[in-house]
């Protein structure tokens, strides 16, 4: 059997640092106390990220220099943020948020490849769909969180989920 279809590129691309698992398990759980998904919604599933690199329709070519650049960026793990408050996204998403100056080695990498890609962003969504009336107590949580600590740098194709996972940082010696 061969591949046949035609199209060479990737719907959307990116390079995503990874929170670790305690992190993770801990904004599932206030999730779980706190969230209130639409049912079927794009966003289930999704893990909370620190968003470096997005690309639109990216030929299959490129994809040496994104594993190129996770390799770069193993060094720089674990990779910690301080967080300076809490911010509201969309009215209905609590985010940590962050000076970027923190991120700028790690775009300064990234820009080298995707020049076009990079994305600077001041804060990492922790709790989404959380209803107005419940944000007091989700910010009392967040609070707590004085440092974003992110455990990998992943590659994903369409989705930041582990279905989508092509390649982590973590992989490399």
């Amino acid at each position: 059997m061969s591949l046949s279809f035609v199209s060479n590129t990737v719907n959307a691309l990116g390079i995503f640092g990874r929170m670790t698992q305690e992190l993770e398990n801990h904004f599932g759980n206030l999730s779980k106390q706190y969230s209130k998904y639409p049912e079927n919604d794009d966003a289930i599933g999704i893990f909370n990220h620190l968003s470096l690199v997005i690309g639109r329709d990216v030929p299959v070519g490129e994809m040496p220099k994104y594993l190129d650049l996770l390799k770069e960026l193993k060094p720089h793990l674990p990779f910690r943020l301080k967080t300076n408050g809490i911010i509201v996204i969309d009215e209905k998403h609590l985010a940590l948020s962050f000076d970027t100056e923190q991120t700028q080695q790690i775009r300064d990498l990234a820009l080298k490849y995707f020049p076009k890609f990079v994305v600077t962003t001041h804060y990492t969504k922790s709790v989404w769909y959380v209803p107005e009336e419940r944000q007091g107590e989700v910010r009392e949580q967040l609070r707590k969180i004085d440092e974003m600590i992110f455990g990998d740098f992943i590659l994903v194709a369409n989705r930041q989920d582990d279905a989508n996972t092509v390649y982590s940082s973590n992989r490399y010696h």
